[in-house]
């Protein structure tokens, strides 16, 4: 244990606490935290899986202390979530069994498929990105989207936040209760996944814990800044975004 902590307080550890920062504060806010987390541990020598593990735990955790914080402001009803949670959960299991049977070349050729059709769905959507809620007709968002996208959170992830975003944000019309929905989606999913992993003896906490610290203060900066984030910035930073994650699967394939 000594060691561990050593560790955590040390310059690896400080770099890692940053990484979990900047990722979920761009995570809560762009729903893009793998963009920045998953090439950041993989510079550092962090294997895929072992990464990716640990991406799922942080971001679980600090999803977690979001669904507290809006639980107790009373901001959404957790029985109306309940229905959703329990698919993300399903889902998150689904791609960590699916993950861990799959080579890394095989998961970056999932990934870039489905990131290149949300790209589209992003841009088709665009026109109703940041509209208030009583600007447009709400719908009751589905149980099976989020599903596939809690599948693919837990056997990959990078981008899954932002499809649960554009998702949401389709039907309810309000960018920050889309953020919101995202955060109790994203917590079923990510933990349900990392309790896979962690089974699968692939989780290594010397760097699992600085970033899931990082990535707790991170997601409620980003948590408290969604409510200043303007229309435009959103009709040009999500496609943005999933081009630039779509560019580093695809250079992660060929190089």
């Amino acid at each position: 244990m000594a060691i561990f902590i050593n560790e955590w307080f040390s310059a690896d550890g400080l770099m890692l606490f940053s990484i979990g920062v900047i990722a979920a504060m761009i995570g809560v806010m762009f729903g893009a935290a793998g963009f920045v987390l998953l090439p950041a541990m993989l510079l550092v020598g962090v294997p895929i899986h072992a990464t990716v593990a640990v991406n799922k735990f942080a971001t679980g955790v600090s999803s977690f202390t979001n669904v507290l914080t809006l639980i107790f402001k009373i901001d959404i009803s957790l029985k109306e979530m309940v229905p959703y949670m329990i698919m993300a959960c399903f889902g998150g299991l689904t791609g960590a069994f699916l993950a861990t049977r799959l080579s890394e070349q095989i998961m970056n050729i999932v990934a870039c498929f489905i990131l290149i059709f949300s790209f589209f769905i992003v841009l088709k959507s665009n026109k109703e990105i940041g509209m208030d809620v009583e600007g447009c007709h709400e719908q009751k968002p589905s149980f099976i989207t989020p599903f596939f996208i809690s599948m693919y959170d837990g056997g990959f992830g990078p981008g899954s936040a932002l499809m649960n975003i554009t998702y949401f944000l389709k039907k309810q019309g309000n960018y920050k209760k889309a953020v919101e929905l995202t955060r109790f989606v994203m917590f079923s999913s990510c933990m349900s996944a990392f309790i896979f992993y962690y089974l699968f003896g692939i989780v290594d906490w010397r760097i699992a814990i600085p970033v899931t610290v990082g990535s707790i203060v991170g997601s409620h900066l980003g948590m408290k800044m969604v409510q200043y984030i303007q229309v435009k910035w959103l009709q040009i930073t999500l496609p943005a975004i999933f081009l630039l994650l779509i560019a580093q699967v695809v250079r992660d394939l060929l190089f």
